[in-house]
């Protein structure tokens, strides 16, 4: 990996995570289009089979840092997953240049 495509991977996480940081101050707290259909039509919501670690993209009891927090986590865990894909998807052994 050249010296250019490290700086670009640094620079585009460090814009992913300001965005982390300014979107829960920009985003409306009334529910999304979906949220309210079903509030209209009388649809309760139904428990979850599993419990989600971070219900609302929140960490309970933070407020908006919370917020804050759940996002950086989710964006930190996303790269080191498409890491360890690349990585595992890489080639071993680079093909040999022939003259």
């Amino acid at each position: 990996m050249s010296t250019n495509d490290k700086y670009f991977i640094i620079v585009g996480v460090i814009i992913c995570l300001v965005i982390a940081c300014m979107s829960p101050f920009l985003a409306s707290p009334d529910p999304d289009g979906l949220e309210k259909s079903a509030e209209n039509v009388g649809v309760g919501e139904t428990e979850a089979a599993v419990e989600s670690p971070m219900p609302d993209y929140s960490i309970e009891g933070l407020d908006k840092i919370g917020e804050i927090a759940a996002l950086a986590i989710g964006i930190i865990i996303t790269l080191i997953v498409a890491y360890v894909v690349a990585m595992l998807l890489r080639r071993r052994n680079p093909p040999e240049n022939s003259p």
